[in-house]
């Protein structure tokens, strides 16, 4: 795995976690966390805080939830590595959820998510977290939901560490990241200001997922899908790369919108 730390990240790799229940700081609290991933063998690279969605969510609302509301995956003919992207992505369209306080989706995305995770192997490590999302959710607890969506991420994080599969660990971290890019580039392309656009500017991590992808096994890289996810990373590194020292346009939040929603239908795709 790897290690390396550039200060450029250090805005999206820290953990800014909730106001945590107990009396602690929340410095205190990020490096508590930051601690046990890394003691899992999880750095930030392998697999980012699902945190970072929620924090770049909120500052990006109000969101165009019919904009990029979409179906869950049905997943029944769907490949493992493809159903980790997919859960990665469910759990993403969980915090749309909690953003936009959608409680009559809250149900199906806890049925998805059980399903999902059954799917990987990891299904009683998701069973508890299914069933409290779906009465937390039908309260309208969002901040609590916001709580068990990361305790789920994290429980299937020390799951594939547990199965030796790190790799997998990537995908799922992967499919989340490449959800919540859509989902943000479409709050940003609606409503754009340069400060908003600098949410989208993760150069640094854009190159990291397009490396790692060239490292999956020949029976999974050459895959159509894989082959078509690459290519659109490549594409989205091309577009954060090259913006002006100003920062990202109007037209290229438009731009990674477009590759983002074409890369997440792809992984939806049977």
């Amino acid at each position: 795995m790897r290690s390396r730390r550039p200060a450029v990240f250090s805005a999206f790799l820290a953990l800014l976690m909730v106001t945590p229940l107990r009396g602690i700081t929340e410095e205190e609290a990020e490096t508590d966390s930051g601690a046990r991933r890394e003691a899992r063998g999880l750095n930030p690279y392998t697999a980012p805080s699902i945190e970072q969605i929620f924090q770049r969510l909120d500052e990006l609302k109000p969101l165009p939830f019919d904009l990029v509301r979409r179906d869950f995956a049905a997943g029944s003919h769907a490949g493992r590595e493809q159903i980790g992207m997919q859960f990665g992505g469910s759990v993403a369209d969980g915090f749309l959820l909690v953003a936009c306080q959608k409680k009559n989706m809250v149900d199906e995305l806890g049925r998805v998510l059980l399903r999902q995770a059954r799917s990987l192997g990891v299904g009683q490590r998701v069973m508890r977290h299914s069933a409290s999302l779906t009465e937390l959710g039908r309260r309208g607890d969002w901040r609590a939901m916001r709580s068990e969506l990361m305790a789920t991420q994290t429980d299937v994080e020390q799951a594939m560490v547990d199965l030796h599969d790190q790799k997998m660990a990537q995908l799922i971290s992967l499919g989340g990241w490449l959800r919540g890019l859509e989902i943000c580039a479409a709050a940003v392309e609606t409503q754009y200001t340069p400060q908003r656009a600098k949410t989208l500017a993760q150069p640094d991590l854009v190159a990291y997922f397009w490396d790692e992808i060239r490292t999956l096994p020949p029976s999974v890289g050459q895959t159509p899908l894989f082959q078509e996810i690459r290519t659109g990373l490549g594409s989205v590194r091309g577009v954060v790369q090259k913006a002006p020292a100003a920062g990202l346009t109007a037209t290229d939040a438009k731009a990674l919108h477009t590759l983002a929603r074409q890369m997440n239908a792809a992984v939806q795709r049977e």
